[in-house]
């Protein structure tokens, strides 16, 4: 039977792991860490640290955490001193049971070493809990006292624990705690370690449900050729835009250069789309003679884009020449290179002789609710006496996250069910002004013979029983 470590072993291979050991793989084998995440598995594993990890993840940052990051094969402790040693930034989550874990002391004191910066968060812990521990106060002095009890630690090892906790307590970082939202805190430490990592990330949506559906779906059927370009369609409001900035944020570190041009229905004249064109070319980073004319434009995006592997959305389009205007060469772009094209009309992605096309589906009735319920009620559920209402409400949205936010924007701060049901019954009238805006903008892209068609049907379906009208 074999015996089991000796105190001193147990103490020998824990500063090994961080002092001593080199790397089982050569430094070049794989590439450097972006960002390392400290933290104690126990209490924020499942939780903060998975989602700090999964957020910045999809920014295409390389993040490390633990069990997330680690290979099968690899030896913890040489791929922790890696990863510590190569990231740019560590994040450290204080949280109740940290100080037990002479892990997390080891790391965040190896952290320290590397002179990289530390973002911390105290997670249900105060900054002063890491100051007072030399005077046996708190969970952290607890915890420490526990080591020392122990013996397996040297009083030189705690010594230099205690003065790594105390020294990072100052760093300017985050608190949660109950009083707090976790998920706005959430959100800035992404936009803080992006930041940190200088990258720009195009802002998604406030409260993104089922954005991840969303993205495996479009990945189903995106384009597996050479150059990928694909088309993302959907009517008004049904998410297109928010869908594209998230595989916009999830890809772009992957290009050499990238573009994002918005709004392109918004340019009607010549001269408003060849400003479209500059941008685009700026954002590539792509010299060319000054022009003033779409064509001028037109042949040097033909000229200059095709050594280059880019990511370009070109996001809503409503006609084809738009799209011959800004990638007159879709098919000489660089090899890999990536486009995604947002439209509310099928005939433009046809006409431009796409076949690999996203059609965005509704909300399905669990993300719909969450989605009314956040613009609502700041939450992701409704309140008691406020369910059959809500219900109510996720029919009429039919699952179209705009129509969602802004009717759960409308009813925010009213604990009235009468102004409740005022507001839903108000709606089987008049449709609030941001959706109406949104259809009208449909409705004007018609010619004049599909405006009379669609003025026809929609009077003809008045006080008239869906089903005749069907069979009509």
């Amino acid at each position: 039977m074999a015996s089991s470590s000796t105190p001193r072993q147990h103490q020998s291979q824990l500063e090994n792991a961080f002092d001593q050991i080199a790397p089982y793989l050569e430094s070049n084998s794989k590439e450097p860490w972006a960002i390392f995440i400290n933290h104690r598995g126990s209490d924020v594993k499942h939780t903060l640290a998975t989602a700090i990890y999964h957020k910045l993840h999809r920014m295409g940052l390389h993040v490390f955490l633990d069990v997330e990051a680690l290979l099968p094969g690899d030896v913890m402790p040489a791929e922790i001193q890696r990863a510590i040693n190569s990231a740019t930034l560590h994040i450290a989550v204080f949280s109740p049971n940290y100080a037990q874990s002479p892990w997390c002391l080891a790391e965040i004191t190896f952290m320290l070493k590397t002179g990289a910066k530390i973002i911390p968060i105290f997670y249900y812990v105060e900054p002063s809990e890491l100051r007072s521990i030399d005077l046996g106060e708190g969970i952290y002095a607890n915890a420490f006292s526990e080591h020392g009890n122990k013996g397996k630690y040297s009083p030189e090892k705690l010594d230099e624990w205690k003065r790594a906790s105390y020294n990072i307590s100052f760093n300017s970082g985050y608190q949660v705690n109950k009083n707090e939202d976790e998920a706005r805190i959430l959100k800035n430490i992404v936009n803080c370690a992006i930041k940190v990592m200088k990258m720009v990330s195009l802002p998604v949506a406030e409260h993104p449900q089922g954005l991840d559906d969303l993205v495996e779906g479009f990945k189903s059927v995106a384009s597996k050729e050479k150059v990928q370009i694909t088309g993302i369609l959907g009517m008004g409001g049904s998410g297109k835009t928010t869908l594209a900035k998230e595989l916009f944020n999830w890809n772009f570190s992957s290009f050499d250069r990238c573009s994002f041009v918005f709004d392109v229905r918004d340019a009607a004249s010549r001269y408003a789309l060849a400003k479209k064109q500059k941008k685009l070319l700026r954002d590539l980073g792509v010299d060319h003679l000054p022009f003033d004319h779409v064509d001028e434009g037109k042949a040097v995006l033909g000229n200059r884009l095709g050594s280059h592997q880019v990511l370009i959305v070109l996001d809503d389009i409503d006609h084809v020449d738009q799209l011959n205007t800004l990638l007159p060469n879709k098919d000489n772009l660089g090899p890999q290179s990536m486009v995604i094209v947002t439209t509310r009309e099928l005939g433009v992605l046809i006409s431009w002789g796409l076949s690999c096309i996203y059609k965005m589906p509704g909300l399905n009735r669990s993300n719909a609710e969450k989605l009314f319920c956040w613009h609502a009620f700041l939450q992701p559920s409704p309140p008691a006496g406020f369910i059959s209402l809500v219900e109510k409400f996720l029919k009429a949205g039919n699952g179209l996250p705009l129509s969602l936010k802004v009717f759960g924007g409308q009813l925010y701060g009213s604990n009235s069910k009468a102004n409740w049901k005022s507001q839903l019954k108000k709606l089987s009238r008049i449709l609030p002004t941001d959706i109406k805006q949104r259809l009208q903008v449909s409705y004007h892209a018609l010619d004049e013979e599909e405006k009379e068609m669609f003025l026809d049907v929609a009077c003809f379906l008045i006080r008239e029983n869906k089903s005749r009208a069907i069979a009509v």
